[in-house]
């Protein structure tokens, strides 16, 4: 008897397999054009408050600067997932263009963002800061009407309005300045901060997002907006209210 050959099916091999398209970059329509445009200098303005800018030239601002931005961005960092799991719950399977990929996107980021608190504990531990402290701590009102919003608004916006204020405002800003931080911010050894793995850890992750994370999430918004209704106002609203409202935080944080 000649041997029974066992062949491995290839996951391209196998034509009934279900798997949504991916969030691939496509041409902006005009109005999300034209949104962009209006809030490029919110974006900026939020990308680049006086502690980021001046960490990144090398300048290191005094530490307790950064440790009040930890302290009371921390509730913003362990909240982040739930605000995730608000705009999953939006989603489905067939009954608007583009749900299953918006989903399996948010899916895919939920666990991305599994350990990001965790992280976010190890670097305030690294400069000085007592987690139990800290999560005792009532953030600045600032921070709360941010978290606020945030909430809110991927609660009961639509799809586009929570991804827009959240994913692509917050996170994608994230994304810019810990690139140009994240090497910077080692010379706070010198004041005596650990630095190590662990400790800079949630710099280093945020510091390797590159350009696709806030294009997928721009993906989303186009997919889910209703362009022939008020929503692409609403959306842009939304992105612009997070964007201040961070950079708002931040400049609170760094106040003497």
């Amino acid at each position: 008897m000649s041997p029974v050959s066992r062949e491995v099916a290839r996951p391209e091999a196998a034509p009934h397999r279900y798997v949504p398209p991916d969030l691939t970059p496509t041409a902006h329509p005009r109005w999300l054009e034209s949104m962009l445009e209006s809030l490029r200098e919110d974006w900026n303005t939020a990308c680049w408050p006086p502690l980021f800018r001046a960490t990144a030239d090398g300048q290191r601002p005094p530490l307790r600067h950064w440790r009040r931005v930890l302290a009371h961005f921390f509730p913003i960092v362990e909240a982040f997932p739930k605000y995730m799991g608000l705009s999953l719950a939006k989603t489905t399977y067939g009954q608007r263009p583009g749900d299953a990929s918006a989903r399996r996107w948010l899916l895919q980021n939920l666990g991305v963002e599994a350990k990001h608190a965790e992280w976010f504990i190890d670097w305030m531990r690294g400069i000085g800061l007592a987690p139990d402290e800290v999560f005792r701590q009532r953030p600045l009102p600032e921070v709360r009407a941010l978290h606020e919003h945030l909430l809110d608004t991927c609660a009961r916006g639509t799809l586009a309005e929570g991804v827009a204020a959240s994913n692509w405002a917050v996170e994608g800003i994230t994304g810019v300045w810990t690139r140009e931080v994240v090497e910077p911010f080692r010379a706070y050894a010198e004041e005596g901060a650990r630095i190590d793995a662990y400790s800079m850890m949630w710099l280093k992750v945020h510091a390797r997002y590159d350009d696709q994370h806030p294009e997928e999430a721009l993906e989303i918004i186009k997919l889910s907006t209703d362009a022939s209704s008020g929503e692409p106002f609403r959306v842009q609203a939304a992105a612009r209210k997070s964007l201040r409202m961070y950079a708002a935080a931040l400049h609170a944080c760094c106040k003497d």
